[in-house]
């Protein structure tokens, strides 16, 4: 690559402000993504072809950088311990990291918040290039988990694909528990009731327990395969988001016959379908979580409408205690080991791709050395082909 092509690329890519948060944007011929320096969340994934619309979820109030929280001068705007920190920072797609849902009482009163300390660090943001694709090294040490996170993020120059990669290096002498969820969350105008569609590679599923809350609409603790759920009378297709106020939870298991699980969401009024891929083996779960202005607490208030899609090593968010005592559902781990003074790396894929009008949804992904076939749900089973690297074996 000339020099004249690596500074016009550099000049493209920028730190940028958020609102009053400080973050990376990497730019691409196709369109762009930004990251924010406080807990590294992807607040924005934009397609050019798109209007420069970002599907991913924005709260309806006004984030901060979730370390400079203080739950004195914070607690009337977004709640106390152990959710306020998180709330206060989050945003689009967040890393849930080194535990998934919220610290046990004990863990609370000694200062944890809830999903990690991976989402409201202070993480450092380093542009990167490789070859002709902008490139992005973020780091972090967590200093309570006694763990290191590098994600490094590339965007394909060309094509709408965004290349991801962390990994967790241990700091302590013993083996330890962990959960790693990529909690992706989705919102209006790309969230539409009855029009965006919701796939994955799952089998069998699990609804949460009636203390979730009341109303959840679905058959609490209910077993199922997906997307059919039980509710009280009837069932009910979870590829769609209803109309009605809800507050719900359900935990998938990926198919353990396909190495490389997807999941996906679509909006055929907007010709925009997201697909993420990854290892089965990394994430074998997946958790559907919808909020649709049910939440009335501070800083919900009930103006909220979002929906979760979470690949995860773990089934339900729940306290780290709960997932270990678990141990296994539908004879698969709830957790993951992280050994003593060792690395692990997972892996996905993010694509944005133009789908037609008629479009229902994903039938069917195929990968075959770094081909994608994306197979609709349609009478024609019509077939999105894209190109990536050999990224994820």
């Amino acid at each position: 690559m000339s020099r004249e092509l690596r500074e016009q690329a550099k000049s493209r890519s920028s730190f940028v402000k958020v609102g009053d948060r400080r973050g990376y944007r990497l730019v691409a011929d196709w369109g762009h993504v930004t990251l924010l320096e406080g807990g590294c969340h992807f607040c924005e994934l934009s397609s050019n072809k798109h209007g420069g619309m970002s599907p991913l979820w924005r709260p309806p109030w006004t984030t901060i950088d979730p370390h400079t929280y203080n739950p004195v001068q914070y607690q009337t705007k977004y709640g106390g311990p152990p959710d306020g920190r998180l709330l206060a920072g989050i945003t689009g797609h967040n890393l849930s990291f080194d535990y998934f849902g919220p610290p046990s009482k004990e863990e609370t009163a000694a200062g944890l918040s809830t999903h990690g300390e991976a989402s409201w660090r202070k993480w450092k943001l380093s542009a990167a290039q490789q070859g002709r694709s902008p490139s992005l090294d973020c780091c972090v040490e967590l200093s309570d988990a006694q763990i290191q996170l590098r994600r490094i993020i590339t965007l394909e120059q060309h094509q709408p694909v965004v290349y991801c990669e962390e990994t967790a290096t241990s700091l302590t002498n013993f083996d330890r528990p962990i959960s790693w969820a990529e909690h992706v969350t989705f919102g209006p105008p790309f969230l539409e009731p009855g029009v965006s569609a919701f796939d994955m590679s799952a089998t069998r599923a699990k609804v949460c327990p009636a203390a979730y809350g009341s109303r959840l609409g679905l058959r609490p603790d209910a077993e199922f395969r997906w997307p059919y759920a039980p509710t009280m009378k009837a069932r009910v297709d979870l590829r769609r988001t209803a109309g009605n106020v809800h507050g719900r939870y359900t935990a998938q298991l990926m198919d353990s016959r396909i190495k490389i699980a997807w999941v996906a969401a679509s909006n055929a009024h907007l010709g925009l379908l997201v697909l993420y891929l990854f290892q089965r083996s990394d994430f074998p779960w997946v958790g559907n979580w919808e909020e649709r202005f049910y939440r009335k607490n501070t800083p919900w208030e009930g103006k909220t409408f979002c929906r979760g899609i979470e690949f995860s090593t773990t089934p339900f968010p729940v306290p780290r205690r709960e997932s270990v005592t678990r141990g296994r559902l539908f004879g698969q781990a709830t957790y993951r080991w992280l050994p003593a003074r060792s690395a692990q790396r997972v892996r996905y894929l993010i694509l944005l791709l133009d789908i037609p009008k008629d479009f229902l949804g994903v039938a069917q992904v195929f990968w075959r050395k770094g081909n994608i076939e994306v197979i609709g749900r349609s009478t024609s089973l019509r077939t999105i082909p894209c190109q990536v690297r050999d990224f994820l074996c």
